[in-house]
């Protein structure tokens, strides 16, 4: 990852992680954990909390769509949308894998720059993103969107709104968290969204094929970049 995507990276977790807290708070306001941010904030707790929520989306919004001009408009932007995007070898991995792990095979599937896992992980980023972002805008300019889709419209938004968190939350703890910090092949961290880069010996676990592409052992006519 380069400094610019690190950026990106950072830009998109530090605001996720901001509207989790606040739009949770909101959800849940008899929590024990939000009476002790409404007990440190003071008499302003709602305020507050309502004034950071709003900022924060503005951050991701800003955040993605710069992310989409650097997907489209800039070389390793659109190779990088290249790789994501999924391919019929993402099937086999798949069901290699779950012989894998079930047993069946001694085998593990190798991977290029991106598994299929990440692959899902990054097109659901892009789904939920767009969908929080538009019921988000519905539910901030309420007084207005009110006349355009109801009382119905506005109750759908904040179901559609809710349950996404919920579940973008979870993808995030349970499967996004897992990947970089508990799984044992990476413990105690995968330190690319950091550094920027992975080791070789964890290229060769993760990544092979990627590795032996800029090892030139692999003929690419793609764009040659540094990964």
């Amino acid at each position: 990852m380069t400094k610019n995507e690190r950026i990106q990276h950072f830009l998109l977790l530090s605001s996720f992680i901001v509207l989790v807290i606040t739009g949770f708070a909101l959800k849940f306001p008899e929590a024990w954990w939000v009476r002790m941010l409404s007990a440190a904030i003071g008499e302003n707790a709602f305020e507050a909390r309502g004034l950071v929520h709003r900022i924060a989306s503005v951050v991701m919004i800003a955040a993605s769509l710069y992310h989409l001009y650097y997907v489209s408009f800039t070389p390793r932007g659109r190779q990088l949308i290249k790789d994501f995007f999924p391919a019929k070898s993402d099937v086999s991995d798949f069901k290699n894998a779950m012989k894998y792990l079930i047993g069946r095979s001694d085998d593990r599937p190798l991977y290029g720059r991106f598994s299929y896992i990440e692959k899902m992980e990054y097109w659901a980023v892009v789904w939920g993103t767009v969908i929080m972002g538009a019921t988000g805008f519905v539910l901030w300019f309420k007084d207005f969107f009110f006349g355009v889709v109801g009382n119905v419209g506005m109750d759908i938004a904040t179901a559609i709104h809710y349950y996404e968190a919920i579940l973008a939350s979870l993808a995030i703890v349970v499967w996004h968290f897992y990947f970089v910090f508990l799984n044992p092949d990476v413990r105690p961290m995968n330190k690319a969204w950091l550094s920027g880069f992975l080791t070789r010996e964890e290229m060769e676990h993760e990544h092979p094929l990627e590795l032996q592409k800029l090892a030139g052992e692999i003929p690419d006519k793609k764009e040659n970049i540094k990964s």
